[in-house]
């Protein structure tokens, strides 16, 4: 090992207890109120003797391995030494040494607290977690200090040792009291069953006091506890409750205020504690079921107070009350889903009070669907029984009027994964009323929404249930379906610099760098927005933070292309903050950046990302959605009485007719032959005549050319006529000759066409 000073000499006046270095160090805030300041060290801890130093053979300097036998106070002091003079190689050697000891996590943490030497583990592994040789082996051994800080902390023998000696002294208490306060919630089972033990009434009000003390941790498991039968252990409580003063106890407590079976005394106790709790006499004029489905929203919202106590764990608990027992017992879920396991819990309680509360039904949907999206791969959810349906079988089976305020509130979150998980599900389940019944339904304000893949999502519900009537926005409806249909294509992207040489610099990058861009560049915003005028769709609008902002504002109002096409701002660290406070939906870049991390923020915003949405384009999931865009476009334009007029769609359709992938060239083809257009008709006589065609899609091609030419009458000029002519006498593969001569026959040109054929069949 490399030398370095002693510093084991000193362990034995600067070690703490195991419970209280832990706290010092662990990521959790420990507490008795939101604001309550941390627990001080325990003055009477008794500090544990260093582990022995095995007197294993030093290292010498460059080498990459540790002591072989080393104790784990000795790999842990090792560690922590040289992550912090960043020798990685020893560093890393000495964590795995502590990763295949598999020490019990009590062992490690006890190993660590040894070694500490006022030195902060946590932070140390935290630091390491960002080098990519430490990360793997620092998480892992921080998850397992985790461990052995839940264990010692929340060891029930431990805790009922600390209970114990609360009425010892004053200086006893403070100390057992930062103990209780580390246990939190976990202490509750043990006071519950002191509180009703009669040998322990000289403890009770040291518990009563110390509960109040630590506050908000224990209330969770405190009002599962009215439950209770027992009125004198409900009535103590009641009080607790009410003197630690948190909202989320309203609920319970107006349930058993209004209870007309509930004790006179108990009632009166509750009311005081609503009092204290709310002094403005609201929550008494309120239902139990509206202040039930108040305190799920707020943990559905994650409001302050009504956040899991340790975000940082794997898993934080629940709490029920076992009658048998009468007594409190702890359910662990994984962290991710806890708020909406408990929005869930309190949407149960107001629909046992009111059943047909539609709010509730809506906010047990969304915790529920959003569970089902946050659960880690490979978890469960305790709290429900194995066997049961999914989320989205609640969702189908409560139909468009419970599910339209799931979606909207996703929006409002701007929660893309569950505004799709309620899109299919009103897809599923809803007619033309159940979709786009009153001018602000959520499926009309999803075709404004940032992310593309839940525009695209509401746009292939509303194109699948082709309303007979006219409805709000109706005609964004296409032009989405047309940005869907482009999702393979590459980005448009125009580029605005009064600097020419820059400009064309970076409209190059972009055009040759992976993804590659389809750029129009000019020197002002009109210029280049003229330049881009066939195109079907634009991407991004990149511009310097000097540019006049005004037509670009102008133009994404008016211009479908551009509605959602994001906005990147090339400005200079002066100009940034103004920049982000004037254009709120712009994506901030430095004026210096390069052409990749340009490129970058433009992949990323396209598909939604800098508001909330995707962080990339999905290619597979670009094809699925190109494949289903050409398929609703097609149901559509063969429904000739729809109220979605198809040819907005024609710019994306005409450029598919390039498109690499046979099927989509193909697909797009069909849909022109449907339309009554005569640009359309050109744009597929140009492609099925054009030698640069794929010949696999000539005869589409001609068949979707006479089928247009039935609807559209002929619209070409002689030069593609006699062209044309020219294609079905010459041409050998005889399906594309058929398809050339139907396609020519279906123009009904007046000429000698039929005659030159018949005449040239003759041998």
């Amino acid at each position: 090992m490399l030398q370095r000073p002693s510093q084991r000499s000193l362990w034995s006046s600067l070690l703490l207890s195991a419970a209280v270095i832990a706290a010092a160090w662990n990521p959790r805030p420990l507490f008795a109120q939101d604001a309550a300041p941390a627990a001080a060290p325990a003055a009477d801890a008794t500090p544990p003797a260093p582990a022995a130093d095995t007197g294993a053979a030093a290292s010498q300097p460059g080498d990459t391995s540790v002591a072989p036998g080393g104790s784990l106070q000795q790999y842990a002091d090792d560690f922590l030494h040289y992550s912090l003079v960043n020798n990685v190689d020893l560093a890393k050697a000495n964590a795995q040494a502590l990763l295949n000891a598999n020490p019990a996590p009590q062992d490690l943490l006890a190993a660590f607290e040894a070694a500490a030497n006022g030195r902060n583990p946590r932070e140390i592994m935290l630091r390491n977690e960002k080098r990519d040789e430490l990360r793997d082996v620092s998480a892992q051994l921080l998850d397992r200090l985790e461990a052995g800080y839940r264990a010692v902390a929340r060891d029930p023998v431990r805790i009922r040792a600390e209970v114990d000696r609360l009425a010892t002294s004053p200086r006893a208490y403070n100390n057992a009291r930062d103990r209780l306060v580390a246990a939190g919630p976990y202490s509750v089972p043990i006071f519950i069953e002191y509180l009703q033990n009669s040998s322990k009434k000289d403890l009770q009000p040291y518990i009563l006091r110390v509960m109040t003390d630590i506050g908000r941790p224990v209330l969770q498991p405190l009002l599962e506890a009215l439950d209770t039968k027992d009125n004198a252990l409900k009535l103590t409580l009641v009080d607790v409750i009410g003197q630690i003063g948190y909202p989320q106890a309203l609920p319970k407590l107006r349930l058993l205020q209004a209870d007309p079976s509930t004790d006179a005394q108990v009632k009166s106790a509750v009311s005081d504690a609503i009092h204290r709790i709310d002094r403005t006499g609201a929550a008494e004029r309120a239902s139990p079921a509206d202040l039930f489905l108040v305190a799920g929203q707020n943990y559905y919202s994650h409001k302050a107070s009504y956040q899991p106590l340790f975000p940082d764990e794997k898993t934080n608990s629940v709490w029920t009350f076992d009658n048998g027992l009468n007594n409190v017992t702890p359910i662990d879920v994984p962290t991710p889903i806890w708020d909406s396991v408990m929005a869930m819990r309190c949407a149960e309680s107001a629909l046992k009070i009111e059943s047909n509360d539609g709010p509730a039904i809506s906010l047990w949907l969304a915790a529920s669907l959003r569970k089902a999206i946050n659960l880690p791969a490979g978890a469960a959810d305790p709290t429900i029984q194995e066997g049961k349906p999914k989320a989205s079988f609640y969702a189908l089976a409560a139909g468009p009027i419970y599910v339209n305020p799931v979606l909207a509130q996703a929006l409002a979150d701007r929660d893309s994964a569950l505004a799709l998980k309620a899109i299919d599900a009103l897809e599923a389940t809803g007619g033309t009323q159940g979709l786009v019944s009153g001018g602000n339904a959520p499926l009309i304000q999803a075709l404004n929404y940032s992310d593309r893949a839940v525009r695209f999502r509401a746009a292939f519900a509303l194109a699948r249930a082709n309303p007979a009537n006219d409805f709000p926005s109706d005609f964004r409806v296409v032009p989405t379906l047309a940005e869907a249909l482009g999702a393979q294509a590459p980005a448009t992207v125009i580029v605005v610099s009064s600097d020419e040489d820059a400009r064309n610099k970076l409209a190059d990058a972009l055009r040759s760098g992976e993804p590659a861009m389809t750029v129009f560049s000019a020197g002002t915003f009109p210029q280049a927005l003229q330049q881009a005028r066939g195109s079907a769709g634009i991407s991004a609008v990149v511009v310097p933070a000097t540019a006049d902002m005004a037509p670009i504002n102008a133009a994404r109002q008016q211009d479908m292309r551009l509605s959602h096409a994001a906005v990147i701002v090339l400005a200079t660290p002066d100009q940034a903050l103004q920049q982000r406070e004037a254009n709120t939906q712009a994506t901030v870049v430095d004026a210096n950046a390069s052409p990749d991390d340009i490129r970058a923020a433009i992949v990323k915003a396209e598909g939604g990302g800098n508001q909330g949405g995707e962080t990339a384009v999905n290619p597979d999931q670009a094809k699925n959605d190109t494949t289903t865009a050409i398929d609703l476009l097609n149901t559509l334009a063969e429904d000739h009485k729809s109220i979605y007029k198809v040819t907005d769609a024609l710019p994306a359709l005409i450029a598919a007719l390039k498109d690499k992938n046979p099927a989509v060239a193909s697909g797009a083809a069909t849909v022109i032959g449907h339309l009554n257009s005569s640009d359309g008709q050109q744009a597929l006589a140009a492609a099925a005549l054009s030698p640069d065609t794929d010949p696999s899609l000539r005869a589409p091609f001609f068949v979707a050319l006479a089928e247009s030419a039935k609807r559209t009458g002929n619209a070409l000029d002689s030069a593609a006529v006699n062209n044309l002519i020219k294609e079905v006498s010459s041409e050998t593969d005889l399906p594309t000759k058929n398809a050339a001569a139907t396609a020519l026959g279906a123009l009904n040109v007046p000429s000698n066409q039929a005659s030159a054929l018949i005449l040239q069949q003759i041998k």
